[in-house]
């Protein structure tokens, strides 16, 4: 999606939830003005956008305003509520506003909008991660109920991200959510109720743990951290739900069997046949795997009211150091590819467009640790500048000055590197 003009406008439902924040983010980077809309309370200072709190099933004059005017209406809402509150917001939306929702679930949704007399583009979105990550080169999964020219702008959009773009329809994403969130969530879910109905000492175990017990327990963390209705709509809504856990509970089952008539050879027959089944994606899940389990033997400790001295607080910032420098090399190591693939494509080094996306994104980001704009422009400045000079040895020509190519991005910096 090209830069818009400062005049359009985007409104978000649901703006306090990680997705709505994410999307409100991503499109004020693009360059829309955006009004957020949630009946919860929050701290209106913490928010970069303006947020009118507000019931949608209910929406009020100043509601129905903002509504008019939005070119795009994000709609990151529960399914049922989101069924309820579409009828109620249709007559206050332009006829080329282009309707995301955000729903984890589109087959039962895709057959509801059916039913309605929708004038306007409309397009279902799932992001497949949370929203407090950095979407980057993540996967996001699209569902096109009604086509038009906006949907493929937001397409286009998208992949500005850079997000990997998956296009299906609703029938094929609920398929294909049911092996990628169905099963996982639920193995999680039962891994932790079976330690909590077995009353394990979870603080005794955690420090004894192996690795892979400690990604189960982060993954669960992780679970309980977002809202439960996320969850119990992709076991509840998904047509395709009951089919996984009945087949993930007839493999648990056959494993006791295996187990308890002592079939060491069907289990060895087993244990090979999935080591045939990750072949094509070996060596590469291996290597993640050690690296996870790496970081995991790393971590600080996190339970609750365990004292630390200076020492195991210079230690844990020393870990974050190392692992700046190591991503700081990666991400020049990546600028490097980069800039050998603009050479063989002829293309122009210094893009001021990308230079200020970059920078206005990571300010976004920064905003929500507190840190100062001006702290985010000088840092992106030189690594920006030595990205440019990385591009510059590898492709060579003149060199251009970063700030005179790109001034619009660095406009709170006390300081500016030449």
């Amino acid at each position: 999606m090209s830069l818009p003009s400062p005049q359009r406008h985007a409104v978000v439902v649901g703006i306090l939830g990680s997705i709505g924040q994410l999307l409100a983010n991503q499109l004020s980077i693009a360059g829309y003005c955006v009004t957020g809309i949630d009946i919860a309370v929050d701290d209106q200072s913490a928010q970069p956008h303006t947020v009118i709190q507000g019931d949608v099933l209910r929406p009020g004059n100043e509601m129905k305003q903002r509504l008019g005017d939005a070119q795009i209406l994000v709609l990151a809402l529960a399914q049922n509520v989101l069924s309820e509150a579409l009828p109620q917001l249709l007559p206050s939306l332009r006829s080329d506003c282009l309707i995301v929702d955000t729903l984890s679930i589109k087959s039962e949704f895709a057959d509801f909008v059916a039913t309605l007399d929708v004038a306007q583009p409309m397009v279902g979105i799932n992001p497949m991660f949370s929203g407090d990550l950095d979407p980057a080169g993540r996967p996001v999964a699209v569902v096109t109920y009604r086509d038009g020219d906006a949907v493929a702008r937001l397409v286009e959009w998208l992949h500005s991200w850079p997000a990997n773009v998956f296009q299906m329809t609703a029938s094929e994403h609920d398929r294909t959510m049911a092996y990628l969130q169905t099963l996982g969530h639920a193995l999680v879910m039962g891994f932790g109720l079976t330690l909590e109905e077995s009353a394990a000492p979870l603080t005794d175990l955690f420090e004894l743990a192996p690795p892979p017990f400690k990604v189960m327990l982060a993954l669960l963390a992780r679970m309980t951290k977002n809202h439960p209705d996320v969850y119990w709509e992709i076991q509840s809504n998904n047509p395709y739900s009951k089919q996984i856990r009945s087949r993930m509970l007839a493999q648990l089952g056959k494993l006791d069997d295996v187990v308890n008539t002592d079939s060491r050879l069907d289990y060895h027959l087993s244990m090979a046949m999935l080591r045939n089944a990750l072949k094509p994606l070996n060596p590469g899940l291996e290597n993640t795997s050690r690296h996870l389990f790496e970081q995991l033997d790393q971590a600080p400790k996190a339970i609750e009211g365990a004292p630390e001295s200076l020492a195991d607080y210079r230690q844990r910032i020393d870990h974050i150091d190392d692992q700046l420098v190591d991503l700081l090399g990666q991400r020049l190591g990546l600028i490097r590819e980069v800039a050998q693939s603009k050479k063989d494509h002829q293309t122009a080094v210094m893009q001021p467009n990308r230079v200020v996306q970059v920078v206005e994104r990571c300010k976004v980001r920064g905003r929500r640790h507190h840190i100062r704009e001006s702290l985010i422009e000088q840092l992106y400045g030189l690594i920006i500048d030595e990205a440019c000079q990385i591009e510059y040895d590898v492709i060579g020509g003149p060199r251009e000055s970063l700030y005179e190519a790109s001034p619009s991005a660095f406009t709170s910096s006390a300081e500016k590197t030449q």
